[in-house]
């Protein structure tokens, strides 16, 4: 077996990937066709796929365009965006209803607001009674305030969080972030540090981390690779790349 090669006997879901194109850059996939190539290469079994340009121009057109992209394929989980401080809550929720979303991904420091009480609640609240599932982006360049966060965060421990893209340069804040709050989670796509996944794992368990490939942005094959030869025994891969995504996207977190 190569690193390029996946590894037959395991199911992975893919918790970090957008499908279509960037208005500031060229990416090497955007297609429909692209990522499930990219996906069969790498032996990924399904993906939750978001919309780049709902993130940066319209959230409900970005959010149509990616039911329109997506169509039939049942092996790619459409994520909506949503801005909690412009969008309609009332047309959100219809529209989620009716495509059967059940995640959300907000963009608050892109959308010019701040992730706070004042401007979340209602949003959360509606999350926590279906069970809904939120994803804010950390990495380079964080979505949010950490502190704002943590706040606003932990007045809603009913509604999962997955920080999304999470980075080393994260790390001094992140460990102290998860002790704190029981029910945020990690997406491990870019967090490419020393033993990052012992770590964790040697900190809060197994059950809140997620593989994510940051696609089209990061070859998942490499992380992939790592993932398998980083001292995990077969339950906690199997936690990581399938078992803990499918718990969460069924209400079950």
């Amino acid at each position: 077996m190569t690193s390029g090669s996946p590894q037959p006997d395991l199911a992975i879901f893919d918790c970090n990937a957008s499908l279509g194109r960037r208005h500031n850059e060229r990416v090497p996939y955007h297609s429909k066709e692209d990522l499930l190539r990219v996906m069969s290469e790498a032996g990924i079994a399904r993906a939750l796929v978001c919309s780049p340009y709902a993130a940066a121009f319209s959230t409900m057109e970005g959010n149509q365009f990616l039911l329109d992209e997506i169509g039939d394929e049942q092996n790619l989980i459409p994520q909506f965006v949503v801005s909690f401080a412009v969008d309609a809550i009332d047309k959100v929720q219809e529209h989620t209803r009716r495509a059967g979303v059940r995640t959300l991904r907000v963009f608050p420091t892109t959308h010019a607001y701040p992730f706070v009480a004042w401007i979340a609640d209602p949003w959360l609240e509606w999350m926590a009674a279906e069970r809904m599932v939120l994803w804010v982006p950390l990495g380079w360049s964080p979505e949010v305030d950490i502190r704002d966060l943590y706040q606003t965060a932990r007045r809603h421990p009913k509604v999962p969080i997955v920080l999304a893209g999470t980075h080393y340069s994260n790390y001094s804040v992140l460990l102290p972030l998860l002790k704190a709050l029981d029910h945020l989670y990690v997406d491990l796509s870019r967090f490419d540090i020393p033993d990052g996944v012992r770590r964790l794992i040697r900190h809060i368990g197994v059950e809140r981390l997620l593989f994510g490939s940051s696609f089209p942005d990061v070859d998942p094959k490499p992380y992939l690779y790592y993932l398998r030869h980083c001292g995990l025994d077969d339950s906690e891969l199997s936690a990581i790349c399938y078992h803990n995504l499918e718990r969460l996207l069924s209400g079950g977190a």
